[in-house]
């Protein structure tokens, strides 16, 4: 795909609002949540190493100002059979990180990686996808958190954290120089406080559009990689 097709699959897409499920709906009643409440993007995930519990975020609306817009995070482990939650996290707008203003979330999934972070303890993502509407200085990024089922609660071992961002100029016809910085998670075979690390593989690249024979082609120029490690300190990953 060319940098013009890119650039406008990127800026004509709209967010979509997807027909709620009957689970996500009774999930919301059981929390006494209406949907004109929320922000519309709704994840729900059934787990692929437990297929009786499924995964569901509800963004609600915390607070909303003109061009602002901050929610409150729901994230709910639900019984398939019995519709019933077994386990949830709720975090406020104020210190959830959940916003949107010149940059916005554009989409909120489920990552079902099997994080198996000890021998009895899978952890699953929530992904939050955010951009901008500039179109001479296009850009994106994506974050990851982390949750365990703990009892009645979900635990939220790893917050936000950076796996994209794409920072870009472009004249909007051809010519673009984008900086993007991609990280990949992975399960370490060591442990620290009796939870296996995990390996960040971080590449950073630039990524250049040109004219070329009529042609708009794109060329990296530059590549680097690096390892981090994340390491599970005070009921949290962190890196050091």
């Amino acid at each position: 795909m060319n940098f013009k097709s890119i650039l406008f699959f990127a800026f004509c897409c709209q967010i979509s609002f997807a027909q709620l499920s009957d689970l996500t709906l009774n999930v919301m009643n059981q929390l006494n949540i209406n949907e004109e409440d929320c922000d519309g993007s709704f994840a729900e995930m059934q787990l692929p190493y437990n297929t009786d519990e499924t995964a569901i975020v509800i963004p609600k609306i915390g607070k909303q100002e003109e061009d602002f817009t901050a929610l409150d995070s729901y994230v709910v482990l639900v019984n398939n059979k019995t519709k019933e939650i077994k386990s949830l996290f709720i975090e406020s707008y104020e210190t959830s990180g959940w916003q949107s203003d010149a940059i916005f979330i554009y989409d909120i999934s489920i990552d079902t990686t099997s994080y198996l972070i000890d021998k009895n303890t899978n952890a699953f993502g929530v992904v939050l996808k955010s951009r901008s509407m500039s179109q001479p200085n296009p850009y994106y990024d994506s974050t990851i958190s982390l949750f365990t089922p703990n009892g009645k609660k979900l635990k939220n071992i790893l917050k936000n954290y950076p796996i994209y961002e794409s920072i870009g100029e472009t004249d909007m016809k051809c010519y673009g120089k984008f900086e993007i910085e991609s990280r990949q998670l992975s399960i370490s075979k060591n442990a620290t406080n009796g939870f296996l690390d995990i390996v960040v593989d971080i590449t950073n690249k630039t990524v250049v559009y040109e004219e070329s024979k009529g042609e708009c082609e794109d060329k990296v120029t530059s590549v680097q990689t690096e390892k981090v490690t994340l390491t599970y300190e005070n009921e949290k990953y962190k890196q050091h």
